[in-house]
């Protein structure tokens, strides 16, 4: 293999530090965009706890919850029973 020169080393090097900063222009790009969206959706979640608090109507979002939470950690945050995995396996009926 043939030496580099000095002329193309150096922009080999300028190119390498490019793409480095690159990658971590769109890791943060990406990562703020991660952070607004778990913002977004703790404020849609606020504004909807507390206007069916104020209307007396918390109980039937806790219903839908019960309905669309499945992870066992997630259903304890509020309160809900464990899913029987037999009874939830099985389709609905209408």
């Amino acid at each position: 293999m043939s030496q580099l020169t000095p002329e193309l080393e150096a922009l080999m090097k300028k190119r390498a530090q490019l793409d480095a900063r690159i990658q971590n222009l769109k890791a943060k790009e990406s990562s703020q965009q991660r952070k607004d969206d778990t913002r977004r959706k703790i404020l849609v979640g606020s504004y909807i706890l507390d206007k069916n608090q104020k209307a007396g109507t918390l109980e039937k979002i806790i219903q839908e919850l019960d309905k669309f939470l499945s992870k066992p950690n997630d259903r304890a945050l509020f309160d809900l029973p464990p899913r029987d995995e037999k009874a939830s396996s099985q389709p609905e009926t209408v």
